[in-house]
């Protein structure tokens, strides 16, 4: 019983480990492929000004800091940490309290308007729609 535990417990801090390494490298070596918050900064795409305007990119920003501010991806790296997963309805809920976040800051419109340039997804287009009413 004791070597089982062991091993357990052993195999739970490698995983937690490999979470961290993974938080790590997104902050410092992965290439940035897309706007994401990596628990440090927001980071952008180099293409990103050739495809949105300055405001625009203010208000991704801002929603990018709405993640920070709400402590995202340390709640997600914690659920994954105790072998659980962040479902679709968590997900969508951190992005509309990110949303909330650039709106209270003044970029609601911008960030509606930049979600419709970058992605045609129905969840990002039913945000940008909730944006606009807003």
């Amino acid at each position: 019983m004791d070597i089982a535990l062991q091993v357990a417990a052993a195999v739970w801090g490698a995983w937690i480990a490999l979470n961290l390494l993974m938080v790590a490298l997104a902050a410092t070596v992965l290439p940035v492929q897309q706007v994401h918050f990596d628990g440090f900064r927001a980071r952008l795409p180099a293409l990103l000004p050739t495809l949105l305007a300055p405001a625009e990119i203010a208000a991704v920003v801002a929603h990018e800091h709405g993640h920070g501010h709400h402590l995202h991806i340390w709640t997600n790296l914690l659920l994954r940490c105790l072998l659980l997963t962040p479902g679709p309805q968590r997900r969508r809920r951190q992005e509309l309290e990110a949303d909330d976040y650039a709106v209270a800051r003044g970029h609601g419109a911008h960030l509606a308007s930049a979600l419709r340039k970058l992605s045609s997804h129905p969840d990002d287009v039913s945000r940008a729609e909730r944006l606009e009413r807003m």
